[in-house]
């Protein structure tokens, strides 16, 4: 079981992904790759933000520091793949709530199971 105060955290693969170029969305510039998609902390249960993405072709790009105000080219195209991704309109990011929503609910599951079993293996446990 995960503890509250821990951040959580699971892996979004999409593909086919299309982004906001020129206040169109640009079919013609598809995307293939992994998202980390994060929880957003305590008091935000269920909502997630994008900490790092890996594409398909080995390009690691990592959340732009806000402060820093980057302009470059990989800080933009983090902050484009994000915002379809972090966006419950847009289809990957319905696919992307979903597949948070249930692996956060798992996460914090506690398995009941486990020590019913720990407890049976102590019980057959022969007493020295």
């Amino acid at each position: 079981m995960t503890a509250p105060n821990d951040a959580f955290s699971c892996e979004y693969s999409f593909d086919e992904l299309t982004i906001n170029l020129c206040d169109r969305w640009e079919s013609g510039l598809l995307l293939y790759g992994r998202a980390e998609l994060t929880s957003a902390g305590d008091g935000y249960d269920g909502e997630f933000y994008v900490s790092t993405i890996r594409l398909d072709g080995g390009a690691r790009l990592a959340r732009p520091n806000p402060a820093a105000k980057a302009g470059t080219f990989e800080a933009e195209l983090f902050r484009r793949i994000a915002s379809v991704i972090e966006n419950d309109k847009t289809l990957p990011g319905r696919h992307a709530a979903e597949l948070f929503a249930c692996e956060y609910e798992q996460s914090m599951e506690t398995d009941h199971d486990v020590f019913h079993e720990i407890r049976r293996e102590k019980a057959l446990e022969p007493v020295a």
